[in-house]
């Protein structure tokens, strides 16, 4: 339950920074998924130039680079939260590592000294699981709430130009002509909130 505690008050955090809490790091999380996106759009102008060279569609590699680029800033979150969850579970293991580790000192050296080695084992370990939720997993999560408050928003008002792109690319795979109509800009709002709504749900689980 503390561990999801964590992951809550982190994802709240990242909401509340994009709001304009703190106008610094909310321009950091914009800019770390404008900078997926352009490293997605590059290597789908890359790829759609080298598969034209031997007959492939162009139009196709052109809209399956759009899908995923309005993907990448979701997955880039989804898995700032899973990560998040694995502190929870290492943070356990690595607890017990250092209790055995101080338990073994016992049989090795004399009692006075392996019982300031067993403190200090379990003193060690005490902070790693009583520390790592707010300095490990909630600014995990804070980061992924934190690129989806940024991203999403301005994917479906516009007009800026990095997410923007993807609509106009997949507008030109389809209709052949370039436009940002507000049904398209929906439709990949709904797409680029998928691995949003994985992330809430692997919090909601935690």
């Amino acid at each position: 339950m503390r561990g999801r505690l964590w992951l809550v008050v982190g994802v709240l955090v990242g909401i509340a920074l994009a709001a304009g809490a703190v106008p610094y790091l909310a321009g950091a999380a914009r800019s770390l998924s404008d900078d997926a996106q352009r490293v997605v759009g590059s290597a789908g102008a890359h790829l759609v130039r080298a598969l034209g060279g031997v007959g492939a569609p162009g139009r196709v590699v052109l809209g399956l680079t759009a899908v995923v680029a309005v993907l990448v800033p979701g997955v880039t979150a989804w898995l700032l939260v899973l990560a998040a969850r694995g502190v929870r579970r290492l943070r356990v293991v690595v607890a017990v590592v250092l209790a055995l580790i101080g338990i073994a000192a016992f049989f090795y050296q004399p009692a006075g000294n392996a019982l300031g080695a067993l403190v200090l084992a379990l003193a060690v370990a005490g902070a790693a699981v009583a520390l790592s939720g707010p300095l490990v997993v909630a600014p995990l999560a804070a980061l992924a709430g934190l690129i989806g408050a940024e991203f999403l928003p301005r994917l479906l008002v516009g007009p800026a130009a990095i997410p923007d792109a993807p609509v106009s690319q997949l507008h030109q795979a389809v209709f052949a002509s370039p436009g940002s109509p507000w049904w398209l800009r929906v439709v990949l709002v709904v797409v680029a909130a998928v691995p949003f709504a994985l992330g809430v749900r692997a919090v909601a689980r935690a």
